[in-house]
């Protein structure tokens, strides 16, 4: 069993990482409109997210809450900007797989279409993006790792996570089963991943390979939930 001191440091050391991430993500997006970017980007706001929960998940507080909201915010305003790539390059490929004409011209006028959207969606992004405050959102969160850390069981807040994150995914499942919409579905996936950013979180100060089984596991059924859902969306 690794001392406290050292998952201290690892868990510490891993806020920083993240926030970096969080940062340099963000300069691509600004700076490049890098497509790339706004996937590692929101993924940065999950993991951040994670280890915000984890710290808090014993008392929880105001300012643990702002910081949760803040990134949230910062990975919804990237939503939509996901959303129209996603089914864009879904309906190119339905245009490059169409059997007449008249089909390739009616899937060409959809991605004119869907094109627009996503351009107006972005220069809508770049109207309001000094509001997400994301460099002062990120030191919150390595503040609040560096002064919490020393007062929390990280394996009890941990085992607590992981419990609260199969709940909830249980949770949108059966929701889902008793309305079949894309937003349960979206719900599910969303729930997976939050439970699987959680399964990564332990995994890294309590490694395991059970854990490391589960996270693949979860990966498999979000990439096919995530498939899913993309269908829908197109739909």
């Amino acid at each position: 069993m690794r001392s406290e001191t050292k998952l201290e440091k690892e868990l510490l050391r891993h806020a920083r990482k993240r926030v970096r991430e969080l940062k340099s993500t963000f300069k691509q997006i600004i700076e490049k409109s890098n497509s790339g970017a706004v996937h590692d980007f929101r993924k940065a706001t999950r993991h951040l997210q994670t280890i915000v929960d984890a710290i808090a998940i014993h008392r929880p507080s105001r300012k643990t809450e702002k910081i949760r909201r803040r990134l949230q915010k910062c990975r919804h305003a990237l939503g939509e900007w996901r959303d129209d790539e996603v089914v864009l390059k879904k309906v190119e490929k339905a245009q490059r797989k169409a059997h007449t004409r008249n089909e390739r011209q009616c899937w060409s006028q959809v991605a004119k279409r869907i094109a627009k959207e996503h351009r107006r969606t972005v220069r809508k992004f770049f109207r309001k993006y000094k509001s997400l405050r994301v460099s002062a959102t990120g030191a919150r969160v390595r503040t609040l790792v560096k002064k919490k850390i020393q007062s929390e069981s990280m394996m009890d807040n941990l085992r607590l996570l992981l419990e609260r994150g199969w709940d909830n995914w249980n949770g949108a499942i059966d929701d889902f089963l008793g309305d079949s919409t894309a937003a349960k579905l979206h719900a599910v996936r969303i729930k997976a991943k939050t439970l699987r950013c959680s399964v990564g979180l332990s995994q890294r100060l309590y490694p395991d390979s059970h854990l490391n089984s589960s996270s693949e596991w979860l990966r498999e059924i979000q990439d096919r939930i995530g498939a899913w859902h993309d269908e829908f969306m197109l739909g």
